[in-house]
């Protein structure tokens, strides 16, 4: 595989889609569940002999925070299932180093479409729970299965950072360490250029 272009996965991809589209439907089902118990009617119960007083309902203090949480939940989680989906059936290239630049794929949203490689000011390869970043335990220790790439630019006086993951590649680990050596190459060199100006 050519080591200057990273490919979306397909399948990394579609387990996506469905990881973050079952948490979407999970969401949304018990949102309803939560509509329909505050629209239900007290249950009466009947028995011989007895007539006992209608129970007062009881009302849960959270209600009124639980129900848009769980639908803004439930969006995050379909914007996240289509980001990927779209990911996976369009098989795009993710993202491509040509003549000193890195281009970004138009869903990276977060980092410039094109940034000069002479930008970067940290690449890093790693495992991805010990990449510089903060994230919760949960996140962390599912890292440790994953390899990562952290990137820290600078462009047009402002700073950024992205973190590429291998999963959401052809190639996995290898490609992306591949990518991540060409990378340093080119760093390197832009390096030496600017020393000698």
């Amino acid at each position: 595989m050519n080591p200057s272009i990273l490919h979306f996965s397909r399948w990394g991809n579609v387990f996506k889609t469905l990881f973050f589209a079952g948490f979407a439907a999970l969401a949304f089902f018990f949102a309803v569940l939560l509509h329909r118990e505050a629209d239900a009617p007290p249950q009466r119960v009947h028995l011989p002999d007895l007539d006992l007083p209608v129970p007062a309902p009881h009302r849960d203090p959270l209600a009124p925070v639980k129900m848009p949480f769980l639908v803004v939940a439930g969006c995050v989680c379909l914007f996240y299932a289509g980001r990927h989906g779209m990911r996976a059936i369009a098989r795009q290239v993710a993202v491509r180093i040509v003549d000193g630049q890195l281009h970004f794929h138009r869903s990276y949203t977060s980092v410039p479409p094109v940034l000069p490689i002479a930008g970067v000011a940290e690449a890093l390869f790693d495992r991805a729970d010990r990449l510089p970043g903060e994230g919760d335990r949960a996140a962390r220790l599912g890292a440790r299965l994953r390899h990562g790439l952290y990137l820290r630019y600078r462009t047009q006086g402002a700073a950024g950072e992205l973190r590429l993951v291998d999963n959401d590649f052809d190639g996995g680990t290898e490609q992306l360490r591949r990518f991540a050596a060409h990378l340093e190459a080119w760093r390197q060199s832009a390096a030496r250029t600017a020393y000698r100006d």
